[in-house]
């Protein structure tokens, strides 16, 4: 029986009823999942490396899963699989496997979840748009002239192209949210604590950072946070969860205060169509019976977006030297990309000091910013400043690499020490690198939880997602909201044509 075409209709919680009812079986929802990526992982380049002896080879392991037999990817950064490789999206690593399973990974497997390949994500997940050079541009299933967004692209390319029907991703800055709102995917970033990095990290990027999944149903994020949400011993941060209650929310329909932004702080040029969609949503909500106003919220983006940079920086060096450790070799330069490189140089060129301050600057903020929206249930706004952006308009400009070479090879870290020139630089830097989400790293300031809802499509027929951010460890109102949207906007009849 030839399942493939079904198979693309189904979401998570649909397959893994089929498989547990015996209406189909689970080698035939494997085939089909790998017939979809021999078709079309040549257009879209979502999957790294391939696993279908990995996913065969542990068919009956955990069958009483929840999740038992479905297809997953896991994103080829962070959460391990020991002796899978685990690349990063660079030539540094291309041989390298982990010797150890992160608990992530275990839980996703336990879940019974077969894991059938790796996600395309940038070199270190460090920019905006998956097209690392060492593996080539990941495409749009939507149109293949555009991004997928970034870092968690390639698990966004390949649940909206139906590949698989839901994927592992992470959320550094919006790694999460940019990759749903380009390809019209439902991506909740939790809230800081929710989902632990043991056992290799107590935290990633200054706590900035937090795993996840992208999905095509609300249902099945609520299904699979479900699951996964759990802090593990000496974890830094931990949040309490009740099991069920992402569930229960996916029903509940209480009146929540919407506030609304149609603007971005950074000095970036917002698209009509962005702020439409942030209209639209907003419409939407009040249709549902939600109060909704447009609310003003203050703070220096700028001041952000710096400190941003410094942390990233200085943890770019860190993932380099534990990378160095475990590989048993540091890299060469034509290993890594032009950009990661600088970033390794100007980490190791910034004081303890600066860092420190960095770390602070962030907190103040986070702190002035959720005071100020204290009194809304949940607040709308943009994830990009426009549709999906053309391949290669993201990627770092000639000139630029050209000047990171300059000072390199002249040994000018010293320059970044001196705050009258540092801050010259990193005011020029932050909108140049940050233009196409110039906001989504706020609430990895902040560690809200935040989620995508791809209800608003442009005329052309691309997807243009906007988030809604709600207190911290309130995943169950995003859930709710988004639910409620989904049964009004539903996208699920929308399917790219590969």
């Amino acid at each position: 029986m030839n399942f493939t075409s079904e198979y693309k209709e189904f979401d998570a919680v649909q397959l893994a009823e089929l498989i547990k009812n015996k209406q189909v079986s689970p080698l035939e929802v494997l085939e089909s999942c790998i017939e979809l990526v021999e078709l079309y992982n040549p257009k879209i380049n979502a999957v790294h490396h391939k696993l279908y002896d990995f996913a065969k080879n542990n068919m009956q392991k955990f069958s009483n899963g929840f999740f038992y037999g479905v297809p997953f990817l896991m994103k080829d950064l962070d959460s391990p699989i020991a002796g899978i490789p685990n690349t990063m999206g660079s030539e540094y690593l291309k041989n390298f496997k982990m010797p150890y399973n992160s608990r992530l990974a275990e839980r996703f497997l336990k879940l019974g979840l077969k894991v059938v390949g790796k996600s395309a994500t940038p070199e270190l997940g460090l920019m905006f748009t998956t097209e690392p050079k060492a593996f080539g541009p990941t495409r749009n299933p939507w149109d293949l002239t555009t991004t997928t967004g970034g870092s968690s692209g390639g698990a966004a390319s390949a649940v909206a192209s139906r590949i698989v029907p839901i994927a592992h991703a992470s959320d550094g800055g919006g790694s999460i949210r940019v990759p749903a709102a380009s390809c019209g995917l439902i991506g909740l970033k939790p809230s800081r604590g929710r989902i632990s990095f043991s056992p290799s990290h107590g935290e990633l990027w200054g706590g900035l950072a937090t795993p996840g999944v992208l999905s095509r149903s609300v249902r099945d994020t609520a299904y699979i946070y479900d699951n996964i949400f759990g802090s593990e011993i000496g974890d830094p941060y931990t949040l309490p969860y009740e099991k069920g209650s992402l569930i229960k929310a996916l029903k509940f329909k209480k009146t929540l205060k919407v506030g609304f932004l149609a603007k971005v702080f950074l000095p970036v040029e917002l698209s009509e169509e962005v702020k439409n969609a942030v209209l639209y949503n907003a419409k939407l909500c009040s249709e549902l019976g939600h109060k909704v106003e447009e609310i003003e919220i203050n703070f220096q983006a700028m001041d952000l977006a710096k400190a941003f940079l410094i942390v990233i920086a200085c943890h770019t060096s860190q993932l380099l030297e534990e990378l160095r450790v475990l590989k048993g070799k540091k890299y060469k330069n034509s290993e890594l990309e032009n950009t990661t490189r600088m970033l390794d140089y100007v980490g190791k060129s910034f004081s303890g000091y600066d860092y420190a301050l960095a770390r602070h600057t962030l907190q103040v903020i986070a702190r002035g910013v959720v005071e100020q929206i204290e009194s809304y249930d949940v607040v709308l706004s943009p994830v990009t400043s426009k549709p999906p952006a053309s391949i290669g308009s993201l990627r770092p400009k000639f000139t630029d690499e050209l000047l990171n070479s300059i000072v390199m090879t002249l040994k000018l870290g010293w320059i970044f020490r001196v705050p009258m020139i540092r801050d010259a630089i990193l005011q020029k830097l932050a909108p140049e690198n940050l233009w196409y989400s110039p906001d989504t790293l706020l609430q990895n300031a902040t560690g809200q939880p935040a989620i995508n809802v791809p209800s608003y499509w442009t005329d052309q027929g691309m997807p243009l997602g906007t988030q809604f951010v709600s207190k911290i460890g309130d995943e169950a109102t995003l859930i709710g909201l988004s639910s409620q949207i989904e049964e009004i906007a539903s996208w699920k009849h929308r399917i790219p044509t590969l």
